[in-house]
């Protein structure tokens, strides 16, 4: 009779233990860290912009110098509203901005979503991908269709430096942990929101001096670290998390938590 009753616990601890191995076989949470950092570091070349002159467009020289009036600078289909300077021009912003970012968020969604599909053929261990590609491609489609409207709706100095894309990225990064349910994950995306809302309202160039990071950061390259440092966050992350996999560290928690009764 003792031996019937426990052969039902010794099923659901069994269903529990290939639950998280297949969990962790098609985990893909460190490359979407990976692909992300490298967007993010990469956009650096769109906000190393000479930045506005009496040439620009929208502005005029006179004796003294020049002005510029309130018109949109964004160059691309997609118009501004995600980094591209909007009215007021945003200095040393490509007006291309919101087309690298558009492009190159929707190219790593896809990635990422081809990365697991990929997976799940060699492996045979297939899992939900939908919720990611969902958010993600949701989110950029109502921040491309906003075109700016928003800047007027929220303060300044949350738009102005043109960092916007990397919360869109965050969001995106939210769901794929909550589809993995990873705690971990989580919670080093929820430290990745907190450093894109640190690049919207605040010169992380002002940190990187204070720290003794670079000489100095200010003209055309004063914007870099706004991205150099979420960028670093999620690429040095990823590495991270896939050294983590390869040794078996993530297994042998959730083999823990099993044991545990979790």
């Amino acid at each position: 009779m003792t031996d019937i009753l426990e052969q039902p616990d010794g099923d659901l601890a069994y269903a529990s233990q290939l639950r998280w191995r297949t969990r962790v076989a098609r985990d893909g949470s460190w490359f979407a860290l990976v692909v992300f950092g490298l967007v993010v570091l990469f956009a650096m070349v769109f906000y190393h912009y000479p930045g506005i002159t009496a040439s620009s467009l929208g502005c005029h020289a006179f004796a003294n110098g020049f002005t510029c009036s309130s018109v949109s600078v964004s160059r691309g289909v997609f118009g501004s509203g995600l980094g591209s300077p909007t009215a007021p021009p945003i200095d040393h912003v490509s007006p291309w901005a919101t087309t690298y970012w558009v492009v190159s968020i929707f190219t790593g969604i896809a990635t990422v979503v081809g990365f697991y599909w990929m997976r799940a053929r060699s492996s045979g261990v297939a899992g939900r991908i939908w919720p990611f590609a969902t958010v993600g491609v949701g989110v950029l489609v109502l921040a491309v269709a906003s075109r700016g409207w928003i800047t007027f709706k929220i303060p300044a100095d949350f738009w102005i430096r043109g960092m916007q894309p990397l919360l869109v990225i965050a969001i995106g990064l939210i769901a794929l942990a909550i589809t993995e349910r990873s705690r971990a994950f989580l919670l080093y995306v929820a430290g990745f929101l907190g450093l894109a809302l640190l690049s919207c309202l605040y010169d992380v160039s002002n940190l990187f001096v204070r720290l003794g990071i670079g000489s100095t950061w200010n003209g055309n390259i004063e914007a870099l670290p706004n991205l150099i440092l979420p960028g670093l966050y999620l690429l040095i992350g990823g590495v991270v998390f896939y050294v983590l996999r390869r040794s078996g560290v993530t297994f042998h928690i959730a083999r823990r938590r099993i044991n545990d009764g979790q």
